[in-house]
């Protein structure tokens, strides 16, 4: 096995451990958000009260999939939609206190979830473990989703 196969295998095992992190987190919401639903709150966390449109671009979605997770959010009440008083035609999205509460609580549990992790990291290969992945978080570049809704979101 060669270094790029070695380091393939490692990014492989790395993301089933991400992904176990993530999903962890929302495990507390019991249903109550889905992950899609999460994202969409994350976006509108990030970009504050917007219209539907511009969050479904965001998520790279259709504005149609945003209004069904507006449905469903809204009757949750995690979320509050509105019509935008100088075009009536747009629709703006806002988390409500519970969706931000949400967002927080899900974003807390998953920092403290790596945190565990990377104390288990020995001391001195800390730094280098932070050093090669920003260098792969470089060499993605926004191709495979490097902006900061598309990392926080998984």
């Amino acid at each position: 096995m060669n270094d790029d196969d070695d380091a393939v295998e490692a990014l492989m095992t790395a993301t089933r451990v991400l992904v176990g992190v993530a999903t962890g987190a929302m495990e507390e919401l019991g249903g109550a958000v889905t992950l899609p639903g999460f994202r969409l709150l994350l976006v509108l966390g990030e970009l504050g009260p917007s219209p539907g449109g511009v969050a479904a671009g965001r998520l790279g979605i259709a504005a149609s999939s945003v209004t069904r997770l507006g449905d469903q959010l809204e009757a949750s009440g995690h979320l509050s939609r509105r019509r935008d008083p100088a075009n009536r035609s747009v629709v703006v999205l806002e988390p409500t206190d519970a969706g931000a509460e949400v967002v927080r609580g899900v974003l807390r549990r998953r920092r403290e979830a790596l945190r565990a992790v990377v104390a288990r990291v020995p001391a001195d290969e800390r730094a280098t473990l932070a050093s090669a992945l920003h260098a792969l978080r470089d060499a993605a570049g926004s191709d495979f989703g490097a902006g900061p809704v598309e990392l926080t979101a998984l």
